[in-house]
C-alpha cells in the first residue's frame, strides 16, 4: 500500500529547496528551468529563484475533474477516505495500457532557444506523459541544449520518463494546491 504523505505550504517549501540543492550538488546549472503549469511553476520559483524561469501549460486528462464540486467534497472528507481514493487512483493508472503521449504543440520560450542547459520541472511524474510530451518539443526545440528534469515525486516505476532528479519514490503526495488538501 502505498503511503501518502501531505506537503503544507511550509514542508513544499523546503522539499522545493531540497530538489534545488540536489540539482546543483549534482554539478549541473540550469541556464533556464522550464516550469510545466501548474504545479511544476510552483516547483520552479521555490527551487531556484536566482534562475531564469519559463514556463509551458499542458494538462493532462482528468486535471478538471478534480476541480469545482468534486474540489468541494474531496475537501471534506477526512484524510484516511482521501487517501484511501488516492490509492485507488494509482492503482487504475498503474494497470491502465499505455497510449502514447500527445506531442505537445504550444509555443515554447523563446529564452529556451539559446540556452544550454534546461531544466524541466514538474511536481509530479506519474504516467510520464506530460514530462515526455514537453522534453521532446524542447530537444526539436533546442536541438544542443542539455536537456534534464526534476520533480518533487516519481509515483510510478513504470513511467515512460524517468525524472532525472526526484525527492520522493513511489509515494503520493498531498500538495498545498490538492483537491483534497485542508489548510
Amino acid at each position: 500500500m502505498k503511503k501518502v504523505v501531505t506537503l503544507d505550504p511550509e514542508r513544499f517549501g523546503e522539499a522545493c529547496a531540497s530538489l534545488g540543492r540536489l540539482v546543483l550538488g549534482s554539478g549541473f546549472e540550469p541556464d533556464v528551468v522550464l516550469g510545466i503549469e501548474s504545479g511544476g511553476r510552483y516547483v520552479a520559483e521555490l527551487m531556484m529563484p536566482d534562475t531564469e524561469h519559463c514556463y509551458v501549460a499542458l494538462r493532462r486528462r482528468g486535471t478538471k475533474a478534480k476541480s469545482g464540486i468534486a474540489a468541494s467534497v474531496l475537501r471534506r472528507l477526512p484524510y484516511v477516505v482521501s487517501d484511501a481514493l488516492r490509492r485507488l487512483e494509482s492503482r487504475i493508472a498503474r494497470a491502465a495500457r499505455r497510449t502514447p503521449p500527445e506531442a505537445y504543440a504550444g509555443p515554447l520560450p523563446a529564452m529556451l532557444k539559446d540556452a544550454r542547459r534546461i531544466l524541466v520541472v514538474d511536481d509530479a511524474v506519474d504516467s510520464g506523459a506530460t514530462m515526455h510530451a514537453v522534453c521532446e518539443a524542447v530537444r526539436r526545440f533546442s536541438p544542443s541544449a542539455d536537456i534534464r528534469t526534476a520533480v518533487v515525486v516519481r509515483t510510478l516505476d513504470n513511467a515512460i520518463v524517468a525524472p532525472d532528479f526526484f525527492l520522493y519514490d513511489n509515494v503520493l503526495i498531498r500538495f498545498p494546491w490538492s483537491a483534497d488538501m485542508k489548510i
